[in-house]
């Protein structure tokens, strides 16, 4: 009897339409072109580094096979959220609303580029032990 009048009860409410997801795509393939085509300065900004090494490291990634694109989501996205999440200290759910993936999404493909570049440890340059005179003479 419950079930029934809870059917009963559902019958009245309005259905949910979704919009298509178009709109959405379409803003997240122009936010991508944004990143993709930006001037130095702005890659800083938002990748925290400049255009020729992000291509550089996206095409180390590629060649070595240490990152693939899938069907909807290519290698310089892939790296561009993992930049943001390390770059800005942001959650996923922040990067999340930037890229419109989902948060599982972001999680999985952050595990993959952090993997990618843990296999490019033996290449990475240490830093010297010396602080920049730049650094080191400001009164800051």
């Amino acid at each position: 009897m419950f079930m029934h009048q809870r059917a009963l009860r559902r019958v009245g409410r309005p259905l949910i339409r979704y919009g298509s997801l178009f709109p959405r795509e379409q803003e997240r393939i122009q936010n991508l072109n944004y990143i993709y085509n930006c001037n130095d300065v702005e890659a800083l900004w938002m990748l925290r580094m400049k255009i020729a090494p992000f291509a550089r490291l996206v095409e180390t990634f590629r060649s070595r096979g240490l990152l693939q694109d899938s069907i909807n989501t290519s290698v310089e996205e892939q790296v561009a959220m993992f930049l943001h999440v390390v770059g800005h200290n942001q959650r996923f759910n922040v990067i999340h609303n930037t890229f419109r993936r989902s948060m599982e999404i972001i999680s999985w493909y952050f595990k993959q580029v952090l993997y990618a570049i843990g296999e490019l440890r033996g290449e990475i340059r240490r830093p010297s032990g010396q602080t920049p005179p730049k650094i080191r003479e400001s009164p800051r």
